[in-house]
């Protein structure tokens, strides 16, 4: 179990090891995205505002900006440098920079590039630029309105900046803005870069997180669910050898782990008990047909005894005549346990009615009851689904079973629901003990009371009970009677039965 252990640890290790990894990965390029992103929205800050003030004629050329810029001579108003910023477009270049041009498409009136390996912005000072620019306080806002990279906000607190004052203030989450007090008292606005990002970066970390989690837990769902194939395998090699099988199942899947060592052990004691078995199985059914051949002898020898000797020791004939029956009673039962055990007879399950079976027993052996009162609470509409052969020897063992110890009644009462059938059969003789309830099926099994060898047989009628209780898909209960006896339940199933035992 050690080595299935260390397995299932080593997987886990890996696995946790992937699942970083990817993780690790996956944030990265989160990152990576997320960066391209800001500097996407920062190149559009930069162009458009580049774009105002050279549009605007407010400048001829600007160092701040990270675009290289070719222009002719502009001097627009600003309806025309909104005008002009919606005719933006860009485009990548075969070395990796970015162009964006503005106005016509075969004649821009702008055209900016800049570098792939651009990262430094100067947004400060081109803000500062268009603002402390001599256009107007109109211009300007209509200007800022026009970027579409940009977000202006009016806030409402107090200042203490100058007019057209442009002070740089940072927000939460490392962003950043520019406070601008426009020319009227009051107005002060809040310009920051428009960060639009389909999703946070927050949502992908936890969306990571949560992946990582269901990938762990798949995993470890895995080695559990194979360990689960690996004991239901278990417990079939071990319901095989329950049923008296031999050999390994055909299909083991840890064909080189500790299962198919375990297999083979199991495998090795199911056929070593089994042989031992074969030969305590084959000892008994010989010498019990061996002895059939001297007790037919003694039969007939007894026979011709009895005719020649003198009448007064008839008597001892025929209770030696009596012994020798017993003897082969106890040869056929022994017989029929063993094929019972081993399963080798043939069952034959038909319809048949229960009361009509009970009838035929409780005839067949109205000598051995007519001391007793026999109460049947049987219908005669009463049908069940059994072998009928073996059904009888069963309800006649227990009958007589019950004749030997009642006091002066027995009670035979049938029941049934949807799933089984029943039938008790109670006298009210000295009862069984509860510790000594489970022995009585054991063969050859005395118990410490007047349940003993006086009152006959074998030990073996209980125990041939519950092997055909077995192989009908039931069981034999045993409880106290309500007549104070003991009470014996033969219960058997509606669905569940083997049509032969081989």
């Amino acid at each position: 179990m050690q080595k299935e252990i260390w397995r299932l640890f080593q997987h886990l290790i890996v696995g946790c090891l992937i699942i970083l990894v990817c993780c690790y990965a996956a944030v990265e390029f989160a990152d990576y995205r997320f960066s391209q992103a800001k500097r996407d929205q920062l190149l559009c800050v930069d162009a458009e505002l580049s774009v105002a003030v050279l549009a605007s004629g407010i400048t001829r050329s600007l160092p701040d900006s990270q675009f290289n810029w070719k222009s002719a001579n502009l001097s627009l108003n600003a309806p025309q440098v909104t005008a002009l910023l919606a005719t933006k477009r860009g485009a990548y270049l075969p070395n990796g920079d970015y162009q964006l041009s503005f106005g016509p498409l075969s004649h821009p009136s702008l055209v900016g590039v800049v570098s792939a390996k651009s990262y430094m912005f100067h947004l400060e000072a081109l803000l500062k630029t268009l603002l402390l620019s001599p256009l107007s306080y109109a211009d300007k806002q209509s200007l800022l309105k026009s970027i579409s990279c940009l977000k202006v906000e009016k806030i409402s607190s107090p200042m203490t900046l100058t007019v057209d004052d442009v002070t740089l203030v940072h927000a939460e989450h490392n962003y950043y803005g520019f406070l601008w007090k426009g020319e009227v008292s009051g107005d002060v606005n809040y310009i920051s870069i428009d960060h639009v990002s389909p999703v946070s970066l927050t949502f992908i970390v936890v969306v990571i997180v949560a992946i990582a989690i269901i990938a762990m837990l798949i995993l470890i769902w895995r080695e559990l669910f194979y360990l689960d194939e690996k004991r239901e395998i278990f417990e079939d090699m071990t319901r095989q050898i329950a049923r008296g099988l031999s050999g390994l199942p055909t299909e083991i899947s840890d064909s080189s782990g500790t299962l198919k060592e375990l297999a083979y052990s199991f495998d090795s004691m199911s056929s070593h008990i089994q042989r031992l078995l074969k030969v305590q199985r084959d000892m008994i059914n010989a010498i019990s047909h061996e002895l059939r051949t001297p007790i037919a002898r003694l039969r007939f020898g007894l026979e011709v005894v009895k005719d020649e000797v003198d009448p007064s020791v008839v008597h001892t004939v025929i209770a030696l005549e009596d012994d020798v029956e017993e003897l082969n009673t106890l040869v056929d039962e022994v017989l029929t346990y063993g094929k019972l055990e081993e399963g080798t007879l043939a069952l034959n399950f038909h319809p048949f009615g229960i009361k009509q079976l009970v009838d035929s027993i409780l005839q067949n052996n109205e000598s051995l009851l007519k001391h007793l009162k026999v109460n049947v609470d049987i219908s005669e509409k009463d049908v069940v689904i059994a072998d009928e052969h073996h059904l009888h020897r069963a309800l006649q063992n227990l009958i007589l079973n019950a004749s030997k110890y009642a006091t002066s009644q027995i009670a035979i009462i049938f029941s049934y629901d949807e799933d089984r059938w029943q039938l008790d059969i109670e006298d009210d003789g000295p009862g069984i003990s509860f510790e000594d309830r489970d022995k009585v099926f054991i063969p050859f099994q005395r118990l410490d009371n007047s349940r003993t060898r006086a009152s006959g047989g074998y030990g073996l009628g209980l125990a041939i009970v519950q092997r055909i209780a077995f192989w009908h898909g039931g069981a034999v209960l045993v409880d106290e009677s309500s007549l104070g006896g003991a009470k014996f339940s033969l219960i058997w199933s509606r669905n569940q039965r083997q049509d032969n035992l081989s």
